[in-house]
């Protein structure tokens, strides 16, 4: 399979790989975007390559925000609430991986956004 490149309202999603074992990627959020707040099956890496990013970690009624600046990076556990934010002047990338099956997931965002 070769890289694919979805355009969302915030910026784009690129996928590397998709599959039962793991999924790679990136995103890329224009400054002022934020993805809304999510969570995976699995363990989530990520790093961060380009401006700078703020993750919005969730734990009940509680939030606590990480800034991720370029080289960072996040393990965020299976079952996490998360949301991805740019609140910089630039576009923010961040390498993700998921460590196991998020197919489902990759599927949907094939679906619902435009290549």
């Amino acid at each position: 399979m070769s890289f694919e490149l979805y355009n969302i309202p915030q910026g784009k999603i690129g996928i590397a790989y998709s599959g039962k074992d793991f999924s790679t990627g990136y995103l890329e959020l224009e400054p002022g975007t934020e993805l809304a707040k999510h969570n995976r099956p699995v363990l989530e890496q990520l790093m961060q390559i380009k401006g700078a990013s703020t993750m919005i970690m969730f734990d009940g009624d509680e939030q606590k925000e990480i800034v991720m600046e370029v080289g960072d990076k996040l393990d965020i556990p299976a079952g996490q609430y998360h949301a991805h934010a740019n609140t910089g002047t630039e576009s923010s990338i961040t390498l993700w991986k998921a460590s196991g099956d998020i197919t489902e997931i990759i599927d949907a965002i094939r679906k619902s956004s435009e290549m």
